[in-house]
C-alpha cells in the first residue's frame, strides 16, 4: 500500500464532488433542452391554433350567412350554427378523459425519455 488512507479518502471526496458537479451540469443541460423543446412546440401549436380559430370564425360566419339567406332569416342562420357548436361541445365532453391521457403520454415521452 503506497497510498495512505487519508490520501485515498481525499481523492474519493474530490472524485465525488466532481461527479456531483458533472451530474448537475448534465441535468441543467437536459432541463434546458426539454424546456426549449416544449416551449417551441407550445409556440408552434399556439400560432397554428390561433390561425385555425380565425379560419373557423370566418367559416362559421359565412355558413351562418349562407343558412340565413336560404331561410330568409339571418338570425336563424346564426342560431343554427351556434346550436351546432353547442352540440359539438356536448359530444366532445366524454372525450375529455381520452384527451388528457393522450397529452400525458406524449408529454411523458418527450420529458422522460432517455437519451
Amino acid at each position: 500500500m503506497d497510498k495512505k488512507l487519508g490520501t485515498i479518502t481525499s481523492e474519493s471526496i474530490d472524485n465525488s464532488q466532481e461527479l456531483i458537479e458533472n451530474s448537475w451540469e448534465y441535468y441543467k443541460l437536459k432541463l434546458f433542452y426539454h424546456t426549449s423543446e416544449i416551449s417551441i412546440s407550445f409556440i408552434k401549436y399556439f400560432f397554428v391554433g390561433m390561425l385555425s380559430l380565425l379560419a373557423l370564425l370566418f367559416l362559421s360566419v359565412s355558413m351562418a350567412l349562407f343558412i340565413g339567406q336560404g331561410l330568409d332569416n339571418s338570425a336563424l342562420g346564426y342560431l343554427i350554427v351556434g346550436a351546432f357548436y353547442v352540440l359539438l361541445g356536448l359530444v366532445a365532453l366524454p372525450l375529455k378523459k381520452w384527451l388528457e391521457k393522450t397529452i400525458i403520454k406524449k408529454l411523458s415521452k418527450t420529458i422522460l425519455r432517455d437519451e
